[in-house]
């Protein structure tokens, strides 16, 4: 097992953090080409659980090893639509809401994705106490994904070799429609998703029912 990813190091330009060292509260320097290093106050192992190489690299698992390849590789879910207003950045609002699994982190996009959310989808998601951030973003921006969850089966999107697709039947909702019913079927929908997804062991979801 490597410290730092030699894949890593020829392909991108190293940045630094600052953590704060679990055991004594120091402050540790981390490199985002590092996997893991050890305080300087108490000797205690930092990891790098959000930038490092292990989260792009197709060589992390070999050079960390599969128990450290595990307990720091994530998860992208993206719920995908093609203008992410509504629908989607919904279900990225209750999935946020509900996970409780930091190894999962969940996103949303659209294929063509419109130039701001649906106000009524913002208005019920601010009564409902979640978040909606920022403004409707395109799939291709998002960087690598490990699971799209597509909200129907026209997004007209092919996603890269390897990426898993899970499609749902959830409708788009239109000026005058009932909002909530869109929002109830997620909250239905999600939990089992988080459920299965967090069954993976080594980064990569296990089966999933649509």
């Amino acid at each position: 097992m490597f410290d730092r990813c030699p894949g890593s190091m020829g392909l991108t330009t190293p940045t630094l953090k600052v953590k704060k060292c679990p055991q004594c509260g120091a402050d540790v320097e981390v490199f985002s080409n590092d996997v893991q290093v050890k305080c300087e106050n108490c000797g205690f192992t930092v990891y790098n659980d959000v930038e490092s190489c292990i989260q792009w690299c197709k060589y992390a698992r070999l050079c960390v090893g599969d128990e450290l390849y595990r307990k720091l590789k994530k998860t992208r879910v993206v719920f995908l639509d093609r203008d992410n207003a509504s629908r989607s950045v919904m279900a990225e609002a209750v999935a946020n809401k509900l996970n409780d699994r930091p190894n999962l982190v969940f996103l949303s996009a659209g294929t063509a994705p419109a130039p701001r959310f649906d106000p009524a989808a913002l208005e019920l998601l601010d009564r409902e106490d979640m978040k909606a951030a920022g403004r409707p973003k395109a799939v291709h921006k998002l960087g690598p994904v490990d699971v799209v969850v597509a909200m129907d089966g026209d997004t007209g999107y092919e996603p890269p070799p390897g990426t898993r697709v899970i499609t749902w039947e959830v409708p788009r909702p239109r000026p005058g429609d009932d909002y909530r019913a869109v929002l109830d079927l997620l909250k239905e929908k999600t939990p089992g998703l988080i459920a299965e997804l967090a069954k993976g062991s080594d980064g990569k979801p296990e089966g999933v029912d649509n």
